[in-house]
């Protein structure tokens, strides 16, 4: 029988900070096989999302640095939520493709990009 995955608990600094360093990303099942992943390095952390292709495969994106040594700030440091939230962005760039679909690159549809009022 094939053992269950394990999810990291990612949600906080506090209980990523008691991850151990390691090559490979914690992941975390958001949907449907989409995961957000936490690369713990000596210093600091990132951001992974990871998208199903089939057959074991997928496509994997960095979405962001992730806010160990920063507060988040949604573009230079992300938390958890933010986390999340550019890697839903980037699944569902993926699934737009997937469909043969055109993606609209304009600076208004790109994560975290900032918005400019009058």
């Amino acid at each position: 029988m094939a053992r269950s995955a394990q999810d990291a608990n990612l949600e906080s600094r506090e209980a990523r900070s008691r991850l151990a360093p390691r090559r490979k990303p914690y992941w975390h099942l958001l949907d449907h096989g989409c995961e957000l992943g936490y690369y713990k390095g000596e210093d600091l952390g990132v951001w992974i999302a990871r998208f199903p292709r089939g057959k074991g495969r997928y496509a994997e994106q960095r979405v962001g640095i992730a806010d160990d040594l920063a507060d988040a700030d949604g573009i230079a440091a992300m938390d958890f939520e933010q986390a999340q939230a550019a890697a839903r962005n980037w699944f569902a760039e993926q699934a737009i493709k997937d469909a043969g679909l055109p993606i609209d690159d304009s600076p208004f549809n790109i994560v975290g990009a900032p918005c400019f009022r009058n």
